[in-house]
């Protein structure tokens, strides 16, 4: 019995220490890896500028009402809306009143925070 407890205590040792020599092993070997070089990620724009002859796509915030009105040429709001997701091609791309405006045809003007760039 006596020796039993001694084999068996003799054993657990043995299997301890056998198990933190692989543990620090394990950790000199990870201390000692490269890692390898990796490219620069590339960063879509969120809010990529609109240009003539984009593509702009219809979004509204307000999920009620699916109309956004167009404007005039000065920013001023004429009695038209144009429903969301609409496509059109910017025609035109200027700055008044302290807007962006995107020109969609003739005298009609979207607000740049009512589009979006369509790809």
């Amino acid at each position: 019995m006596l020796n039993a407890k001694k084999l068996a205590k003799v054993v657990s040792v043995a299997v301890a220490s056998m198990s933190l020599l692989g543990v620090s092993a394990s950790v000199t070997e990870a201390a000692s890896f490269t890692a390898p070089k990796l490219g620069v990620a590339e960063v879509a724009p969120t809010n990529p500028a609109i240009k003539k002859g984009d593509k702009i796509f219809v979004t509204v915030k307000d999920t009620k009402n699916q109309k956004v009105a167009v404007l005039n040429a000065n920013g001023g709001k004429p009695a038209k809306t144009v429903s969301m997701g609409s496509t059109f091609t910017a025609k035109d791309v200027k700055k008044t009143n302290g807007k962006k405006l995107v020109k969609i045809s003739g005298n009609q003007w979207l607000d740049t925070k009512d589009v979006v760039k369509d790809y």
